[in-house]
């Protein structure tokens, strides 16, 4: 009966100290790693998910900012960081590129990585100069397909972004052959459209529509298959070339060997802030959609999204030199 007790009480102390372990691992802050900088698109739409967390985890989510080489730092920093659900990788389609781009990365998103679940959407836009006299997809297609190759050009975000991808599948799907030319972000690239310095741009809704308020530049089409919920006048480029799709995703992901309890827990946090109409009205304002995935459907579409820009990157030729 001694010999009992003693191991009741060993037990019961065991136990205290794992109930303190977890407490303590509770309160402590969730750090939300962003591979872009203070300010931008991605950065903001992860602050507003992290607020929305914190409520549902009941613990402290702070945004974390290690910006570089395409979103790869951030991502190379969560995949080496302790899986003790701390670390959480606020994670964008452009990652699904970089391996492309940067081929001597360390780490590999299906393999170092757990996914939790999607986060949401961000929608870009087809647009041309406000001077231009195109005011439709099909207008723009035919005026591309009447002008000598490689005489047409189109503005993205930067070499390798899913903007740029996106200009080249428009390209591929039209028959025609555009040249890319790449800006240090979505506003210079709005800017040199607004001036006359390329044919069209790919960039986001967000750096777009001011500039398309004001008549500088038009809008002509959202890139998603369908149109973008705060703008329901604009039509997708789908309405003209079915099966037409380009939309960047954010997603979250954890180091590998993460707690799959704690995994599960965060899916449905995720998934009950966005839920809630503050954080979509947030994200339409950003020129996004607040939209949950569970883990298995995320997974599922990484790997058939990284498929297909390795299969427009073939078909485009494309080539990236650093």
């Amino acid at each position: 009966m001694l010999l009992v007790r003693r191991f009741a009480r060993k037990v019961l102390a065991s136990l205290a100290l794992v109930s303190v372990s977890m407490a303590a691992n509770a309160a402590d802050p969730l750090k939300l790693v962003v591979g872009f900088a203070p300010g931008g698109g991605v950065d903001t739409l992860a602050r507003i998910t992290a607020q929305a967390l914190s409520q549902e985890l009941q613990r402290p989510v702070v945004v974390e900012n290690k910006s570089g080489a395409g979103g790869t730092i951030a991502a190379d920093y969560v995949a080496k960081s302790n899986p003790d659900g701390n670390t959480v990788l606020f994670a964008d389609t452009s990652l699904l590129v970089a391996p492309y781009i940067y081929p001597a990365l360390r780490y590999d998103l299906q393999r170092d990585f757990v996914t939790a679940g999607t986060v949401g959407t961000s929608d870009l836009a087809l647009a041309v100069p406000g001077t231009s006299p195109v005011k439709t997809v099909a207008e723009l297609i035919q005026a591309l397909r009447k002008a000598p190759p490689k005489t047409e050009t189109f503005a993205s975000v930067g070499m390798g972004s899913i903007h740029h991808l996106g200009g080249e599948l428009f390209a591929l799907k039209t028959g025609t052959e555009l040249v890319h030319v790449p800006y240090r972000g979505g506003a210079p690239a709005s800017q040199a459209l607004a001036a006359g310095e390329v044919n069209m741009s790919i960039a986001s809704l967000a750096s777009s529509i001011g500039l398309a308020g004001s008549g500088k530049i038009r809008l002509l089409a959202t890139l998603s298959a369908r149109r973008f919920p705060g703008m329901p006048d604009l039509p997708a480029v789908a309405e003209t070339l079915p099966g037409f799709n380009v939309e960047p995703s954010l997603f979250l992901l954890l180091p590998k060997g993460a707690d799959a309890s704690f995994v599960q827990a965060l899916g449905t946090a995720l998934e009950r802030s966005m839920s809630q109409k503050g954080v979509q009205d947030a994200f339409l304002a950003q020129g996004s959609v607040a939209a949950y995935k569970n883990a298995q459907v995320t997974r599922q579409w990484l790997g058939d999204e990284a498929a297909r820009w390795a299969g427009v990157i073939k078909d485009a030729k494309l080539t990236f030199k650093q």
